[in-house]
């Protein structure tokens, strides 16, 4: 994907939701293969996450979430989501809740693109920062949020469909130095 300049990145439509779920997917089996068991991550089924995300792209239009894709040459290869929070965590008013971009889009700034969107959202909303959580053994998120400046806030452990996990929370409290401007 190097070179290439056919870039589009804009809000998700209903129309989005397979292309997401797909990404959705392939990223998580692509980044948490070794961290997450095999045989979870080949269970995902695609079809499942379009019904979650056509339910989210289809809700009502509401000012405090955010879904972003990220199209090269017309094809979905990424997307970013998040949503103010209803009570703030660690005092910060909104959450990053997913940042996905197939294995061949990353190390494009594409990442970078999307994670200003939602944060410009936010920021727009005035809200005073924003949380995101990754797995702890999660080497190219952890990362990529220090890379852009992220506190590292928590770690803790957690349980996700009966697995038990380490999670880490990051956040960033100024959002005008990640917005867009």
């Amino acid at each position: 994907m190097n070179g290439v300049s056919n870039i589009v990145l804009r809000r998700a439509t209903l129309a989005d939701a397979p292309a997401i779920a797909q990404v959705r997917v392939d990223s998580w089996r692509a980044t948490y293969r070794g961290i997450m068991p095999d045989d979870y991550l080949d269970a995902m089924q695609v079809d499942e996450s379009i019904d979650m995300w056509e339910r989210v792209l289809s809700a009502p239009a509401n000012r405090m979430a955010a879904v972003f894709v990220v199209e090269v040459e017309a094809q979905i290869v990424g997307f970013a989501a998040g949503h103010m929070l209803p009570e703030p965590k660690f005092d910060l008013a909104a959450e990053l809740t997913a940042i996905h971009l197939l294995p061949a889009a990353q190390d494009q700034g594409l990442g970078t693109r999307l994670l200003q969107m939602v944060a410009q959202t936010f920021f727009d909303l005035q809200a005073n920062g924003m949380l995101v959580w990754t797995l702890s053994e999660n080497k190219i998120g952890r990362t990529f949020y220090e890379k852009m400046g992220a506190e590292l806030l928590i770690e803790q452990s957690y349980t996700w469909d009966d697995l038990d996990l380490k999670e880490v929370g990051y956040g960033w409290r100024d959002l005008s130095a990640l917005a867009l401007g």
